[in-house]
C-alpha cells in the first residue's frame, strides 16, 4: 500500500496547498522567493501525479508476471481514489488550479481577475446612456494623473459631507432669540422641520409640530402626533405603558439635544399635546388631542444616564388623560 499512498499523499498535498494560493487574494506582484516555492511545489505535484498515473501499469504488471493477489488491494484503492477526484472535480476547482499549475511551473504564476457582475453591468449601463444622449466620446482617466494626497482626499471628503452634517443651530437663531428676549412666544417649528429632515434622533421627531417657547411661562410645548394610537389602542394598558416609556424617552433627548440647548434659557418646562387618529360623526378619520404630559427639566437633568420605570412617568410629570377620549379644550 506504500507505494501507492505515498504518491497520493504528496499529489493531494500539493495540489491543495496551490489551490489556496490560488484563490486566496494578493496584492502586489510576489517576491522572487515566493516564484521559487510555487514552482517548487507545481512541480511536486507534476512528478507525483505523473507517479500515480503510471502506477496502475505498473500494478497490472506484478500482478500478471507474480500471480501475487494481493496486488488487487492497490488497485482497488486507486480506483476508488482516482472516482472520488473525478466526481469531486468541480468541487476542487480543478480547471483552474490545472491552469494555475502550468504557469507557477515556468516560475510565472498568475493570479486571479475577479469580476463584480453588477458593477460591470452598471458601467455598461453608464456607457450606452452616454452614447445615446451625447457625441463626444466616453471620458477616461488620464493614465499620468497623480494620485490625490491625504489631504486633499481628507478636504474632498470634507466638501462632500458638508451638506448632510447636522445643522449646530437654526438659520433664524439671531431674529428667534431677540424675540425670546423681548418676552414674546416664539415659534420653532419651521426650522424644527427643516433640522429634522436627515437629523431625527428619536422616531417622534418627525412627528412633533407647532414646537414654540412662551418665555413669559418658561415653557417649550409642541404638539405629537402618534400616528398608532386610536381610541381602541388607547384602552390597552400594555399600549399606555409603551407609549409612556417613548414619551419619556423623547422628553429625554431633547433635553440633551444640542440643537434645543440654545435655547434652555428660556424654558424650565416640556409640555406635548398628543394627538390620535379617530373617526368623526360622519366616519371620516380626524386627529384628536387624548393626552398632554407636561414635566419639568429638572426632573430630566436628575435622571440622565439612569433607567426609568414608564410607570412612575405620572409621578415626574403632570399628566391629562381622558381614558382615550377627547381631552376638552380646557386640558389643552
Amino acid at each position: 500500500m506504500k507505494i501507492i499512498f505515498i504518491p497520493f499523499v504528496f499529489a493531494a498535498g500539493s495540489f491543495l496547498l496551490l489551490r489556496k494560493l490560488f484563490f486566496r487574494p494578493e496584492e502586489g506582484q510576489p517576491t522572487g522567493m515566493k516564484l521559487f516555492i510555487l514552482g517548487f511545489v507545481s512541480w511536486a505535484f507534476i512528478l507525483s501525479a505523473g507517479v500515480w498515473l503510471l502506477l496502475p501499469l505498473y500494478l497490472f504488471y506484478l500482478l500478471i508476471a507474480t500471480g501475487n493477489f494481493w496486488v488487487v488491494l492497490p488497485l482497488a484503492f486507486f480506483a476508488v481514489l482516482s472516482g472520488l477526484a473525478f466526481q469531486l472535480n468541480e468541487t476542487l476547482d480543478s480547471a483552474t488550479v490545472l491552469h494555475y499549475v502550468r504557469e507557477s511551473a515556468f516560475f510565472r504564476p498568475i493570479r486571479p481577475h475577479y469580476m463584480h457582475i453588477q458593477e460591470e453591468l452598471d458601467k455598461k449601463k453608464i456607457r450606452d446612456v452616454h452614447r445615446e444622449t451625447s457625441s463626444s466620446p466616453f471620458p477616461s482617466a488620464e493614465k499620468n494623473k497623480s494620485l490625490l494626497t491625504e489631504k486633499e482626499a481628507e478636504q474632498y471628503k470634507r466638501e462632500m459631507t458638508a451638506t448632510q452634517q447636522r445643522p449646530k443651530r437654526s438659520r433664524q437663531y439671531k431674529d428667534e432669540i431677540a424675540s425670546l428676549k423681548s418676552s414674546t412666544v416664539t415659534s420653532l417649528a419651521d426650522s424644527w422641520k427643516v433640522y429634522t429632515f436627515d437629523h431625527a434622533l428619536h422616531d417622534f421627531y418627525t412627528e412633533m409640530s407647532r414646537l414654540q417657547i412662551d418665555p413669559g411661562k418658561r415653557i417649550l410645548q409642541f404638539n405629537l402626533n402618534v400616528p398608532t394610537a386610536t381610541e381602541q389602542a388607547l384602552q390597552d394598558s400594555l399600549y399606555l405603558y409603551h407609549l409612556k416609556q417613548e414619551l419619556y424617552q423623547l422628553f429625554a433627548v431633547l433635553h440633551t439635544d444640542s440643537w434645543l440647548s440654545v435655547y434652555s434659557e428660556f424654558f424650565d418646562v416640556m409640555a406635548a399635546v398628543c394627538y390620535g387618529i379617530g373617526p368623526d360623526s360622519f366616519g371620516h378619520v380626524q386627529l384628536f388631542p387624548f393626552m398632554k404630559v407636561e414635566i419639568a427639566c429638572q426632573e430630566l437633568h436628575q435622571r440622565e444616564g439612569q433607567f426609568f420605570n414608564a410607570a412612575d412617568l405620572h409621578k415626574i410629570s403632570t399628566i391629562s388623560f381622558n381614558d382615550g377620549k377627547p381631552l376638552p379644550d380646557e386640558s389643552l
